[in-house]
């Protein structure tokens, strides 16, 4: 144990603090953005319905979908972005789906829709005119008339001064369901056309796994994002890959006794993985991983440098050395 004035701190009590203090989003802050995104979406909603020329929203609540990495609980601090996807009808608009290039979808509107008919560009509906219409529409909200509100590729970022977080909105479609009842959607792809994506699997694949973990993954994901950001070298892998490979390695690596061992295996994992394809769990992207081969090996060398102080931290756990195992978490955690 380690003390702490009159207190003494085991490893585990030690580590649990940290994280909870400095990676885990407060409560408090979560409910209070789970209840201003649903205020958001809400507003959204009121002001579709007013006027008949705005564009129809899909039925029902369906019109608003979760993503992003909060929507995943595998967000860390600070709490800085909520993304959120809001679905428009399609009214029986068509497009390429069976596209092998899952970013370049072109949806063609027929002129039996002739509000989103007028959103069309040079290759079919403009994802970029149906972004501007969205955030012509938010700044219908009279408490987001001071807002900052920008459009950056794929979604529109809504700042307001009342929150520490920002909203990155996302218009989307829903596509018809096939024979199997499977359905996906089409969000912009940054340059006027769409992509596919399904958030809804990466929410369901975490639940999944999370069902056979001895450990809270969702908080051993935060844990490995907190370490991504703390060193340079492997912020260049993308976050949502590396949540990605945290999957990867529990397919091979099914057995761990707690969060701290998961880390130690999972960065020995890493500095050999790091050379791989990681292959997008929703069947879209295809390979994840576009670093070159001077990033990966930063990456590796990392992931074995900080593999072994892990494994020296474990090791001083087992023989009660609480004092240098906490050190040695500390030098991982960036401080």
């Amino acid at each position: 144990m380690i003390g702490k004035g009159n207190v003494f701190m085991t490893v585990d009590s030690w580590f649990s603090n940290y994280v909870s203090e400095n990676i885990n989003i407060d409560s408090k802050k979560s409910t209070g953005a789970r209840n201003s995104r649903n205020w958001l979406t809400s507003n959204i909603k009121d002001l579709s319905q007013r006027n008949e020329k705005n564009l129809e929203l899909y039925s029902g609540s369906e019109f608003a979908l979760k993503m992003g990495s909060f929507a995943r609980k595998t967000q860390i601090r600070p709490l800085d972005d909520v993304d959120q996807m809001i679905i428009f009808s399609a009214k029986g608009s068509t497009a390429n789906l069976d596209t092998s290039q899952w970013n370049q979808v072109f949806i063609n509107v027929p002129n039996s829709a002739p509000e989103l008919k007028k959103m069309d560009g040079e290759n079919g509906l403009s994802s970029i005119k149906v972004l501007n219409y969205l955030k012509q529409l938010l700044n219908g909200v009279s408490q987001y008339q001071s807002a900052d509100i920008k459009r950056s590729q794929q979604a529109l970022r809504l700042e307001l001064s009342s929150y520490d977080w920002g909203f990155d909105i996302v218009p989307g479609f829903r596509t018809v369901a096939d024979g199997q009842g499977y359905y996906y959607y089409i969000i912009p792809n940054g340059e006027g056309a769409w992509e596919k994506t399904d958030p809804r699997i990466d929410r369901q694949n975490l639940t999944e796994y999370q069902k056979e973990a001895s450990i809270d993954l969702r908080e051993v994901v935060r844990i490995l994002k907190y370490w991504r950001k703390a060193h340079n070298a492997v912020c260049k892998l993308n976050s949502y890959a590396l949540e990605t490979m945290v999957l990867d390695f529990i397919d091979t690596n099914p057995i761990y006794s707690n969060s701290r061992e998961f880390v130690e295996s999972f960065l020995l994992y890493l500095s050999k993985a790091v050379f791989d394809s990681v292959q997008d769990r929703k069947g879209f992207q295809g390979n994840l991983n576009f670093l070159d081969f001077t990033a990966r090996l930063e990456i590796q060398k990392k992931a074995i440098y900080y593999h072994d102080v892990i494994k020296e931290a474990n090791k001083y756990e087992t023989e009660s050395m609480s004092e240098q195992a906490i050190k040695s978490w500390t030098k991982f955690f960036g401080n």
